[in-house]
């Protein structure tokens, strides 16, 4: 059984403390008390859209929806929002947001992109219900925004794209109004797009070891959501927070758990769990040499890091067999791939 369509509750908080009309009255219709959202994580996509229409209809501005996005400050995202906040890069920050959407929302389907020259944070519905996903994607975009303003420490200006699927709706004028990016209607897909130059804007707010816990905190979010019969998924989730704790500092440098030492935390035997991997076309090694070649890049593009210290985060004491095991990856050495990014 797969997860269920829904979205963090603190949305429909947020709403609910806005003073714009009796939380009664936002929300009639949503199978919800003021008591029992106050204890909810999530609820369903059509509670929220029923919260939704009854904000909508005690708003004098049809642009009410970027300006509450405007008030879902990125902070109030949990682990989604400090993990972008303090991410190195400006580019980073929004591949934690499309990577790690599913941990607040699962209303979007959301991935990021490359593409002429830009750099693309797109999001798709998945509800069917076409005057939510416009007001979830008004929302989302707008959170965005300010979210790239935080990093760069002044308005995003026009060289930020900010399209939306849906035609342009009553009021569209004073909708775009309050973004400071380049509005457009009736695109291919909600997206907000910067130039691919701004990927390496480095963050003032960035904390690696903050960034690195809570990441490591939305995946664990997202893993207690979702139905776990996918052990490759699991494995990897398993790796993918030895290599985050390694890379955020602090801890004793060792190698990657073994696959016995992996089988016995999940309560099976190697044997088994090599079995359960080859019916879903994985192997144990092939799950490790992925997520070394992915940290490998990700980490010697954020230059904090010499390349013999990288190695050893990824398990190589020997700096000599990383490097070989780079070129076999990317088809260079690791300096040499770090001053291909840096040019």
């Amino acid at each position: 059984m797969s997860r269920p369509i829904e979205v963090s509750a603190a949305y429909a908080r947020l709403i609910a403390q806005s003073k714009h009309a009796a939380v009664e009255q936002l929300l009639l219709g949503s199978r919800l008390s003021a008591e029992l959202l106050a204890s909810l994580e999530f609820i369903t996509w059509q509670q929220l859209a029923v919260i939704f229409r009854n904000f909508d209809t005690v708003q004098t501005s049809p642009a009410w929806t970027a300006q509450l996005g405007a008030q879902f400050n990125i902070a109030a995202h949990g682990p989604l929002g400090f993990a972008a906040l303090s991410a190195p890069t400006l580019g980073d920050a929004m591949e934690v947001m499309g990577r790690f959407y599913p941990a607040r929302n699962t209303a979007n389907e959301v991935w990021t992109e490359s593409r002429d020259g830009r750099f693309y944070f797109a999001l798709r519905d998945v509800t069917g219900d076409a005057v939510f996903a416009r007001w979830l994607a008004e929302i989302v975009l707008k959170i965005m925004e300010s979210l790239l303003a935080a990093i760069l420490g002044h308005p995003v200006g026009q060289d930020v794209y900010i399209h939306f699927a849906h035609n342009a709706p009553d009021g569209a004028e004073d909708l775009a109004a309050q973004y400071q990016g380049k509005v457009t209607f009736d695109a291919l897909e909600s997206s907000l797009s910067v130039p691919e130059s701004w990927l390496r804007v480095s963050s003032p707010l960035h904390d690696e070891p903050i960034y690195r816990a809570n990441m490591i905190s939305c995946r664990e979010i997202i893993a207690s959501r979702e139905s776990l019969t996918n052990i490759a998924v699991v494995v990897q989730d398993l790796l993918t927070d030895h290599f985050d704790q390694q890379a955020a500092g602090g801890a004793v440098q060792r190698a990657p758990p073994t696959l016995d030492e992996v089988a016995q935390r999940l309560h099976s035997t190697p044997r088994t769990l090599i079995r359960r991997l080859k019916l879903e076309g994985a192997t144990y090694r092939s799950i490790v040499e992925s997520l070394r070649s992915d940290y490998a890049a990700r980490l010697l593009r954020e230059e904090r890091l010499n390349v013999a210290q990288i190695g050893e985060i990824l398990g190589y004491s020997d700096p000599a067999n990383f490097g070989r095991a780079f070129r076999r990856w990317h088809g260079v050495s690791p300096a040499g791939w770090r001053r291909l990014q840096v040019r």
